[in-house]
């Protein structure tokens, strides 16, 4: 069997037809695309500066396989795999994985021969929650282990090395609970409330936002902050008027997920349960700004887990983070 690289719009409603498929049977919880226009848009014509991406084709139409990478650096990421259910089980999908692996170390200007599959790919799949209306995910951060894509790429060489747990909450019923209730007010004996920031009533939020060495985080909270009426709403931790935690900004997606952009307590107000009251007062907030669900992720050993699960957070699928290094050629890698 031989593979090209797409380029007729046969080739792209064939490939959109096999991830569709893919999607349709459970095969995999990412969102089927409406067309091939928006299959193109994603696979084939980024926009994001520094990507480039690699999607191939077998001769028969039978098989399709997607990677990428960032101009500079020195490995490549497997996107996507799929066979024909009736061409399955005869070496195929293991053909294409090579071709990609062999097509995305020649596109770039140094030979690639790291590949992973993982949360930092740039071409973030949107995936939806089993068992729910629509409750999405704005990317998969590595591979499903329940799905048949796992075992294949193990079988291809690719070795876990983390794992990444998602959460999920409705928040149609949403409320505090008893535990939580008796947390806040203790929080309150100390003189520690979880409330919305006012730049006319508190401040320490640029020296929290040093705090935490996050520059993504501090870009974000204060620019939002300076916007026009404090733009969307900032959940702190404030301790005697002095921003000592933060979460958000808080903002809801048009598919009703509740989202924002991080979650934080100063080193000097941990230990008494603060960051579980601010996560708890967050959920509140994006119901009362009709979020409908939360999702988010984070490794599988990770402390902040205990947070999402004591705001009544439930996993809802674990995904693997895998590399495969291939051999240099006169060497080993």
């Amino acid at each position: 069997m031989t593979y090209r690289n797409i380029e007729t719009r046969e080739d792209t409603q064939a490939a959109l037809e096999l991830f569709n498929g893919c999607a349709a049977s459970g095969e995999i919880l990412y969102k089927p695309f409406a067309d091939a226009e928006s299959f193109e848009a994603f696979f084939l014509k980024r926009k994001e500066e520094g990507l480039k991406t690699v999607a191939l084709i077998a001769a028969d139409r039978t098989a399709f396989a997607s990677g990428c990478y960032m101009d500079g650096e020195e490995k490549g990421y497997i996107s996507f795999v799929a066979v024909a259910p009736d061409q399955r089980r005869k070496g195929i999908g293991q053909e294409i994985l090579r071709a990609l692996e062999q097509g995305l170390s020649s596109a770039s200007d140094e030979r690639i021969t790291k590949f992973e599959v993982i949360f930092f790919n740039p071409m973030n799949f949107t995936w939806v929650v089993p068992g729910t209306d629509g409750h999405d995910h704005p990317n998969a951060p590595g591979v499903d282990v329940g799905s048949m894509g796992y075992l294949f790429l193990k079988n291809c060489g690719y070795r876990d090395f983390a794992y990444q747990n998602s959460y999920h909450i409705d928040l149609s019923d949403y409320q505090f609970s008893k535990d939580m209730e008796r947390r806040i007010a203790s929080l309150k004996e100390k003189g520690i409330e979880i409330t919305y920031y006012d730049g006319e009533k508190h401040s320490g939020l640029e020296e929290l936002m040093d705090s935490f060495g996050n520059p993504l985080w501090k870009k974000e909270v204060l620019e939002n902050a300076a916007l026009p009426g404090g733009g969307d709403p900032l959940l702190i931790v404030n301790w005697n008027g002095k921003a000592m935690g933060f979460t958000g900004p808080l903002s809801v997606q048009e598919s009703g997920r509740g989202f924002f952009c991080g979650i934080g307590v100063h080193k000097d107000c941990r230990g008494n349960g603060a960051g579980k009251a601010l996560f708890a007062y967050l959920c509140a907030g994006l119901k009362d700004m009709d979020a409908r669900f939360m999702t988010l992720f984070t490794g599988e050993t990770n402390p902040a887990r205990n947070i999402y699960e004591a705001a009544g957070f439930h996993i809802v699928r674990t995904w693997a983070d895998m590399r495969k290094e291939l051999k240099k050629e006169g060497g080993k890698a």
